[in-house]
C-alpha cells in the first residue's frame, strides 16, 4: 500500500496527520538544528578532543547538514510507514540501512559535494547515518519479517526532501527514479547495505580523524534528538529550534556562584592552604590526595571557581548515594540551575527532604517529557562517574549530555574506590578529551595508579599534585587492633562502647553477616540500626538517614550495623569501629568514619579488625595483603591517616595498570554504533527485583530492591515483570523495613 503521506513519526490521529510528523517537517527540523549546533560545537570539539592534525574542521557544517539531510530517507519504504501506522507490524529493515540503500542510489548525484570530501568525513557521514538510533549493525538481520522491501523512490514526500538538499547545495535536478523493490533475503539489500558501510572501514584512519568521526556521530545523534524533541512542541518557544540550542547551550557558570558555594560550606572557618593552592590551578590535569573530612569539595568548587569562565561543570561522584549527599549538602539553593543525574534521581528529587527543587528548566523540560535534553540548559551537574564515563560505551545518558561534556570541567571525587576497570575507562577518558579541565581527588594513590596516571595525563599538559592538609593528616587519630577469629570478644568490646554512651560503627562483608549481628544486638537489647543494601530503594533512604542523624544524637549510644555501604556514603565519625577483613583502600575509607571530625584529636579511637567467616565478595589474595596491612599497623602504637596511606603503598603489590587505554565503543566502534554491548562496571551478583505488592505503584525504581541472583534461573525469569524488573512471587521472599530482604528457604 502506497501511502499519501510520507511520515517520520507516529501519529497522535491517524486521521488527522500534523506537520510535525511528515518526513519533511522532521527532516528540515533535524536540518535546522544541525546548523545550530555545528556553529556551537565546532571549536569545541577541536579544544575538547585537541584535534590537532585535522584540517580545523573547515567542511564540520556540510557533513552535519549531510548527516541530517539523509538520515531519514529510509523511511520512505512500505515497511515503515506500515509500522508506524500500525504498531504491531514489524519492518524487515531497519530504516537507518535503508537510508543508505537510498544514498547508494543518489550518490552520483551528490557527487559535487560529496567528491572532495576526504576519507574519514566519508565514513563519518555513513556511520552516522547508519548509527543514529545506536543500532548498527541491524539486529533484525537474522530475523526478518517479509521476503521484499519498496523503497519509494519517486513518492513526491521524498522529493521534497531530496529537493531541500538540491537548493543546500545548488545540485542538479534531481534524478528521475522510480520505486524500487529489493530482496530482503541471505543475498538481498540487507547484506549489499552492510557491506557498503564496511567499505569505509578499510581505511587506515588516524587517531585524531577517529575522534573526528566519534564526533560527528554524537554531534549528529544530539541534533536528531534536538529536531525529534523540541519540534513536536506547539510551544512557539521550543518552536524556534536553533534559538533554543544556541541559548540553552550558551549558558555558562560565572565564577563567583562557585566561589559562593565554597564559602558557604566554609562558614567562619578558614580556608587551608592546599583548598587556596586547587582555587589556583587552571586547566590541565589536578590530582588532590587528602584523606577523609578534609575539606576537598570545598576544594572541588574553588578548583572550579579558578577555571575559565564559560565551562559547566560535572561533579562525579562513585556511586548513587554520594551524588544525592554531595547534591543536597551543597547546592541547596544555588545562584545557578543545577541538576543531579543517576539512575534513582528522580526517586531522591520526591522523598529525600533536604533536596533542591528542579529548576526552571528541568521543570519545563520533564512536564514536556524531554528530559533526554535535561543537561542541556543547566550549567552545574551532580552525577555518578557512570554518567561521564558511560560515553565511551554509547549509553544514552552520556551520548545525550555531548553538548554539555564539550563545555566541561570534570570532577572525580574518590578515585581511590574505582574498580580496576572503571579505573581503565577513567584513563580512556583522560586520553582522548585531551583538552577539559580534569580534577582527580583521592583519600589515597596507590604507586601503579598513580603512574597509570601520569603516563596518560603527559599529553594533557601541565600535571598537578596537591596534598590535604599536613597538620589533620599526621595527627594521632587511630589505635588499630586485630581480633582474628573472636567474635565473641569483639561483641563484649562494642556491648562495652555502648555502655559507656559511645556511637559504634560495625561493618561487615556480607549482608547475611549484618542481619546475623543484628539477631544478636536485638535479643541483647542493644540500642541498634542496620543498614545495608537489600531494601527497597524508599527504605534504604530512610535507613541511611536512620543512621546518620542517630549518630548526630550525642546523649544517645548506637550500634550501626553496615555492609561496604558505609565506606563511602556515611558523613559520620564513630568512636569505635569494628570492621573484617576488606581491601586495604575499603578498609582505610572505612577508618575513615572513625574519630573524624577533629582537625588534631584530643585521643586517638580504636577501629578492630576481625577475619571474615567467608572471603566473600573478596578474592584470598587481596584478604592475605589486608591482614598483612592490619598485623604491621597493629602495634599498640597510634596511628595517622598518613601512616595508613604510607603502608598501604608498602604493603600493595604493584600492577600493570592500563596506562594505555583500551578498546572502546564510543571511538573505536567507527562503522559500529550500538549500545548495551559492554558495561563500564563488571556484572554484579544481583538483581533488582519488586515485591508483588509493590507492582504498578508509581515509579517502579522506588521499590526496587537488588537481591541476589536466584541459583535456579528457569525459575524467576519466568516471573512477571514490571519494565525491567521481576516481581517477587508472594511467599519467595521475607521483608520488613528496617531489617531488609532475605529469600525464604526452600
Amino acid at each position: 500500500m502506497r501511502h499519501e503521506q510520507l511520515l517520520a513519526k507516529s501519529p497522535s490521529n491517524p486521521s488527522h496527520i500534523r506537520p510535525e510528523e511528515t518526513l519533511l517537517w522532521h527532516t528540515r527540523s533535524v536540518c535546522e538544528a544541525s546548523e545550530t549546533l555545528a556553529s556551537i560545537t565546532k571549536n569545541q570539539i577541536l579544544a575538547s578532543l585537541s584535534l590537532e592534525s585535522i584540517n580545523n574542521l573547515e567542511n564540520w557544517e556540510t557533513l552535519l547538514w549531510l548527516c541530517a539531510w539523509i538520515h531519514d530517507w529510509g523511511k520512505a519504504n512500505d515497511h515503515f510507514q506500515e509500522m508506524i501506522r500500525a504498531p504491531r507490524k514489524q519492518q524487515g529493515l531497519r530504516h537507518e540501512y535503508a537510508s543508505i540503500a537510498l544514498f547508494m542510489d543518489f550518490e552520483k548525484w551528490i557527487e559535487p559535494v560529496w567528491g572532495p570530501l576526504s576519507s574519514w568525513e566519508k565514513a563519518g557521514v555513513i556511520f552516522s547515518v547508519a548509527g543514529h538510533h545506536l543500532k548498527c549493525p541491524d539486529p533484525l538481520q537474522d530475523e526478518r519479517t517479509g521476503t521484499k522491501i519498496t523503497l519509494y523512490r519517486s513518492h513526491q514526500d521524498f522529493l521534497q526532501v531530496l529537493e531541500e538538499g538540491r537548493k543546500r547545495f545548488d545540485l542538479g535536478p534531481v534524478p528521475a527514479l522510480s520505486d524500487k523493490e529489493h530482496s530482503l533475503l541471505r543475498k538481498g539489500i540487507p547484506r549489499q547495505v552492510l557491506a557498503y558501510i564496511q567499505g569505509f572501514e578499510k581505511n587506515d584512519f588516524s587517531a585524531d580523524e577517529k575522534k573526528a568521526i566519534a564526533a560527528l556521530k554524537t554531534t549528529f545523534l544530539s541534533a536528531d534528538l534536538a529536531g525529534s524533541c523540541l519540534a513536536r512542541h506547539e510551544n512557539t518557544a521550543f518552536r524556534k529550534l536553533g534559538d533554543w540550542i544556541a541559548n540553552r547551550l550558551g549558558v555558562g557558570l560565572a565564577p563567583d556562584s562557585l566561589l559562593k558555594i565554597a564559602r558557604q560550606k566554609i562558614g567562619i572557618k578558614k580556608t587551608r592552604a592546599f583548598q587556596e593552592e586547587a582555587g589556583r590551578r587552571e586547566g590541565g590535569t589536578t590530582i588532590l590526595e587528602a584523606g577523609c573530612g578534609s575539606g576537598k569539595t570545598v576544594a572541588a568548587y574553588l578548583w572550579a571557581a579558578a577555571q575559565r569562565p564559560g565551562h559547566r561543570l560535572f561533579f562525579c561522584y562513585p556511586t548513587t548515594g554520594t551524588a544525592s549527599e554531595g547534591f543536597s549538602g551543597y547546592l541547596h539553593d544555588p545562584e545557578f540551575e543545577a541538576l543531579l543525574i543517576h539512575s534513582r534521581a528522580t526517586v531522591d528529587y520526591a522523598i529525600l527532604p533536604n533536596m533542591p527543587s528542579l529548576g526552571h528548566e528541568e521543570s519545563e523540560l520533564h512536564s514536556m517529557r524531554m528530559e533526554a535534553l535535561e543537561t542541556w540548559p543547566v550549567p552545574v551537574v551532580i552525577c555518578t562517574a557512570h554518567t561521564v564515563l558511560g560515553l565511551l560505551e554509547n549509553t544514552r545518558r552520556g551520548l545525550y549530555a555531548w553538548p554539555s561534556i564539550l563545555k566541561g570541567m570534570f570532577v572525580f571525587d574518590e578515585i581511590h574506590a574505582y574498580s580496576d576497570r572503571v579505573f581503565s575507562y577513567l584513563l580512556q577518558f583522560l586520553d582522548i578529551f585531551r583538552g577539559v579541565p580534569v580534577l582527580l581527588m583521592t583519600a589515597t594513590l596507590p604507586g601503579s595508579r598513580r603512574t597509570a596516571l601520569e603516563g596518560v595525563c603527559r599529553n594533557r599538559g601541565p600535571v598537578h599534585f596537591l596534598k590535604g592538609p599536613r597538620e589533620r593528616e599526621e595527627a594521632e587519630r587511630y589505635t588499630i587492633e586485630d581480633f582474628g577469629s573472636d567474635l565473641e570478644k569483639c561483641k563484649a568490646r562494642v556491648a562495652e562502647s555502648l555502655a559507656r554512651g559511645e556511637k559504634v560503627l560495625w561493618i561487615c562483608n556480607t549482608v547475611g553477616k549484618v542481619m546475623s549481628l543484628f539477631e544478636w544486638a536485638e535479643s541483647e537489647n542493644l540500642p541498634v540500626e542496620p543498614y545495608h543494601s537489600r531494601y527497597r530503594y524508599r527504605d534504604r533512604l530512610l535507613r541511611h538517614r536512620a543512621v546518620v542523624d542517630g549518630f548526630r544524637k550525642p546523649e544517645r549510644p548506637l550500634l550501626a550495623l553496615t555492609t561496604q555501604v558505609a565506606e563511602i556514603s556515611l558523613d559520620l565519625s564513630a568512636d569505635l569501629l569494628v570492621s573484617e577483613y576488606a581491601p586495604i583502600p575499603a578498609m582505610i575509607q572505612r577508618m575513615g568514619r572513625l574519630n573524624r571530625h577533629e582537625e588534631t584529636p584530643c585521643s586517638t579511637r580504636p577501629a578492630i579488625f576481625i577475619k571474615p567467616e567467608t572471603k566473600k565478595p573478596y578474592e584470598e589474595e587481596e584478604l592475605r595483603v589486608s591482614r598483612e596491612w592490619i598485623c604491621h599497623l597493629a602495634d599498640g602504637k597510634p596511628k595517622s591517616q598518613a601512616e595508613l596511606a604510607e603502608a598501604f603503598v608498602r604493603f600493595t603489590p604493584e600492577k600493570d595498570e592500563n596506562s594505555a587505554p583500551a578498546l572502546c565503543g564510543w571511538l573505536d566502534g567507527l562503522w559500529r554504533t550500538e549500545t548495551g554491548k559492554t558495561a563500564i562496571e563488571e556484572n554484579g551478583y544481583t538483581i533488582e527485583m519488586i515485591l508483588e505488592r509493590d507492582s504498578g505503584k508509581g515509579n517502579p525504581a522506588e521499590f526496587a530492591i537488588p537481591m541476589p541472583i536466584p541459583t535456579r534461573k528457569d525459575d524467576w525469569l519466568s516471573w512477571p515483570r514490571q519494565g525491567r524488573y521481576p516481581i517477587i512471587p508472594d511467599g519467595k521472599i521475607t521483608y520488613s523495613e528496617r531489617r531488609g530482604a532475605t529469600w525464604e528457604k526452600a
